[in-house]
């Protein structure tokens, strides 16, 4: 059984400080922690950002490591889908019933 995260400060990170998914699920729940968080939210964007960069940087490389550009590719894919859901609950959520 796995254990459940419900504080960001408890949410597992890289060296670099960037935040880790392993699935869908956990970015979506991610999101519901991460709502009101601009500094969180900016450090997704700059984390799928720089993952973006590096497989295009793969891409161009002499013999691109294939493998690494996948890797890259699902950590993008996870950072963006958090932050659609951050957005999808933004306008699901009226102003005026925000905590």
């Amino acid at each position: 059984m796995r254990t459940m995260i419900m504080s960001l400060n408890n949410w597992p990170r890289r060296k670099n400080n960037e935040y880790i998914f392993q699935s869908t699920e956990e970015a979506f729940f991610f999101a519901n922690l991460a709502l009101d968080k601009p500094d969180v939210i900016s450090s997704l964007k700059r984390g799928r950002a720089i993952a973006l960069k590096n497989i295009s940087q793969e891409r161009v490389a002499g013999f691109p490591n294939l493998q690494r550009m996948m890797d890259l590719a699902v950590k993008a894919q996870f950072f963006r889908e958090c932050l659609e859901e951050v957005d999808r609950i933004k306008k699901e959520v009226p102003k005026d019933d925000k905590a």
